[in-house]
């Protein structure tokens, strides 16, 4: 019986040995959302033998071994996604998942080290520029993120939601003002002018606008885009509500709207369904199946490539 043991451990090993790197990637980053945090950190380990690994990723690594009470492997793979470019100073002093880091005396150092990464990154900036987008950014947001909090309190259709959406649309039109004269004056002012989420700003204000105003300034993105200086993905989206908007069949498959009949949400039309995780795939959306999943959607449209 040895040989035939060591026959389907050696099978074992194969199969183990011939998962990607991306494979891994993905299976750590499910366990992480699962928060097997242990197991996530040992799939990352598994990852990082067969390649080096982004900063993102070295980062999202140091919170599971964090979270999993690793402080030493926490650090290091923190250190790792430092040296890497990791330059998110704000996130990391709010992420509690590595809480428990905060009392060590590589923290500080490490600190220090993503600042010094953000300084460098940011140089050439227009800060006083940026300052203002990553206000209206906060303007824009901040209401939008408690909104479910709100309703479960006060109910859907309630007065308090309807003054809830009236702010919101109060705060939506001071925005558009801003974002307007930026772009009339400065043009679609991109990341390596602003920053990524001072870049956002800018789409999102035009996103939450009229449609007359996400169609005036569409193409300004449409240029950034192409020079590289901001997201494939926005560019999809604001595509795509413009063509709901307008009646016409989304690209991209990002707008999901109410069934007239069931009042379950649906996935909007799409042109050529078939060859929407190709279309998505190119601007950097993953595939629709996954997105639709979270309004509970289940896409069955075979997907073909041409």
């Amino acid at each position: 019986m040895k040989p035939l043991f060591t026959l389907i451990f050696c099978l074992i090993m194969v199969l183990v040995q011939a998962q990607t790197f991306e494979e891994l990637i993905q299976q750590a980053d499910q366990s992480y959302k699962e928060e097997k945090y242990s197991e996530s950190a040992e799939i990352y380990q598994n990852a990082f033998k067969i390649k080096e690994g982004s900063a993102y990723q070295y980062y999202n690594a140091a919170c599971s071994f964090a979270l999993s009470g690793n402080k030493e492997l926490a650090l290091n793979y923190l250190s790792k996604s430092t040296d890497k470019g990791w330059m998110n100073v704000k996130h990391l002093k709010r992420d509690k998942d590595l809480a428990s880091l905060h009392d060590e005396p590589e923290w500080e150092r490490i600190l220090e080290k993503v600042q010094a990464n953000l300084d460098v990154y940011e140089k050439d900036f227009d800060k006083p520029l940026k300052a203002q987008l990553e206000n209206i950014y906060v303007r824009d947001q901040t209401l939008r993120q408690l909104y479910r909090e709100a309703e479960e309190k006060f109910g859907e259709g309630s007065d308090e939601m309807n003054y809830f959406w009236q702010l919101v649309s109060e705060q939506d039109s001071l925005n558009e003002l801003e974002v307007v004269k930026i772009l009339e004056e400065r043009g679609w002012v991109g990341r390596s002018q602003v920053g990524g989420q001072a870049n956002m700003a800018l789409w999102l204000v035009i996103q939450h606008a009229p449609v007359e105003m996400q169609e005036k300034y569409l193409p300004l993105l449409k240029a950034s885009v192409l020079e590289g200086e901001s997201q494939g993905s926005h560019l999809a989206m604001l595509e795509d509500r413009v063509q709901m908007f307008k009646g016409e069949p989304q690209t991209y498959g990002s707008q999901i709207v109410p069934d007239e009949v069931t009042g379950k949400m649906k996935v909007y039309e799409i042109r050529e369904p078939e060859y929407v995780n190709q279309r998505r795939k190119e601007v950097g959306l993953g595939p629709i199946e996954e997105y639709v999943r979270i309004w509970n959607i289940e896409w069955t449209v075979e997907q073909k490539e041409k």
